[in-house]
């Protein structure tokens, strides 16, 4: 186990920090620029970075780019993405300036997915330093959409070549053998000349805040939820749903888009949607009513759905029309993700749970993980199925392995997003370990 030396951890904070500092969520589209200019400005940091320690690095449509050491031999890739979502509310630190006191590392993207994208990277500077020849390639592929479909990625398998064999460090550990669908769209109906309402940033995240102004009555109306990522709703408190409540009741029975939530996607739901579908060994289906905007020219709600692998899309699109016509609204696609499932069984799988498996014990834990930790120990390191989204779907070959441990608190999309610092610099033996063990493999076939 190659632990980081003082001068390895020097150089990577020194690069989480200037990638943190960077708001490279999605805006808006400029020439050289279609996901905006924070988003391009960290993919040129880093390619630059890259150029610099000597890495062939490249850049795709300003949209993703990657770094590489070998010329020959088999493609081995991880996939890591540089966009972060909007920040929301309840920071104690800036999100958008690295903290580095005490034991964690805290802003927008430490966990997802700069902070493992860059031990990923320094992972490559060992590897690089180790074969100066290698008989196979170690390529490190990062996009800067993931968090809005992962557009950056259908651009890079346009023209780029698909790795032989990889992983995205970009989830959870041990290693992830299915992923549940994603399907993000929107309710449309009738403008509102009696309220306006507004809450949420992005489908994918639980929103924490809603505001409805009551134009009849000329006052506000405000709700304050708790944050979290869409893959786990229950763990946030939705403050549109709370809203409703809050709301005077005949604007919620008289408004289209209002009423249909009420019914199929509010927390005291009569028929909730996702009941209309069957749970396997994937999970439940749950549903994220993530944004809504409401005033006298649009009516909008946003819904962020997470479907079992064994339902199809066209299921969940069809039940989706059956509702929306109860109410006459009309449903409007904006992504669609098919599951993903994988042979839990396969080498490649059982590399990465092994390696995971010899490394566990070695992470760092608070007072608070240490009984969740312990109970994760006495169990098998064996491949799981998720509620997230990750770029193993973007591309054959690819599953995500880690960051995040069996006894970690969800940081994803989090206010406060933060990780042990150890747990990062750990990352680079464990994810240097990984990409050796993968190119042996995939010369064996």
């Amino acid at each position: 186990m190659n632990r980081m030396t003082d001068s390895e951890k020097t150089r990577y904070n020194k690069i989480l920090s200037d990638l943190v500092s960077i708001q490279s969520q999605k805006g808006i589209p400029q020439e050289g620029a279609p996901y905006g200019e924070a988003p391009k400005k960290a993919l040129d940091y880093l390619l630059s970075l890259a150029r610099e320690d000597g890495f062939i690095s490249e850049n795709i449509g300003n949209k993703a780019g990657y770094i590489q050491w070998g010329s020959r031999g088999p493609l081995v890739a991880a996939l890591g993405h540089l966009d972060v979502v909007p920040e929301g509310s309840g920071w104690v630190t800036s999100p958008f300036e690295l903290d580095m006191e005490g034991d964690y590392f805290t802003g927008r993207g430490v966990v997802d997915d700069k902070g493992p994208v860059i031990s990923t990277y320094m992972a490559l500077c060992r590897l690089k330093e180790k074969f100066p020849d290698p008989d196979f390639r170690l390529r490190l592929i990062v996009g800067t959409d993931e968090e809005n479909g992962s557009s950056c990625m259908a651009r890079y398998c346009e023209t780029e070549e698909l790795p032989d064999i990889g992983f995205t460090p970009d989830a959870e550990f041990p290693c992830i053998y299915a992923e549940k669908g994603i399907y993000q769209m929107h309710f449309e109906g009738k403008p509102q000349d009696k309220f306006t309402l507004h809450g949420g940033n992005a489908a994918n995240m639980v929103p924490p805040y809603c505001e409805c102004i009551d134009l009849i009555a000329d006052k506000g109306i405000s709700a304050n939820g708790l944050q979290a990522h869409a893959s786990h709703p229950d763990m946030g408190v939705n403050a549109i749903d709370l809203m409703l409540s809050k709301m005077p009741q005949e604007y919620v029975t008289s408004t289209d888009v209002l009423s249909l939530m009420k019914k199929y996607f509010s927390s005291d739901a009569k028929m909730p949607f996702k009941e209309f579908f069957p749970e396997d060994e994937s999970g439940k289906m749950t549903t994220n009513v993530g944004i809504v905007s409401m005033n006298k020219e649009e009516s909008r709600l946003h819904v962020d759905i997470r479907f079992p692998v064994t339902v199809k899309t066209e299921e969940v699109t069809g039940k989706l029309q059956e509702i929306a016509g109860e109410f006459g609204c009309k449903v409007v696609d904006d992504s669609v993700l098919p599951p993903l499932f994988k042979d839990k069984n396969s080498e490649q799988i059982r590399a990465l749970t092994e390696i995971y498996s010899a490394y566990r014990e070695e992470f760092a834990y608070t007072e608070d993980e240490k009984q969740d930790r312990e109970q994760a120990l006495k169990e098998s390191s064996e491949a799981i199925a998720i509620g997230g989204g990750t770029y193993a779907r973007t591309m054959p070959n690819i599953v995500a392995f880690g960051p995040q441990l069996p006894w970690n608190k969800d940081q994803c999309h989090q206010a406060n997003e933060k990780i042990l610092k150890e747990n990062l610099y750990l990352l680079v033996a464990m994810y240097e370990e990984a990409l050796e063990k993968l190119a042996s493999v995939v010369s064996k076939d």
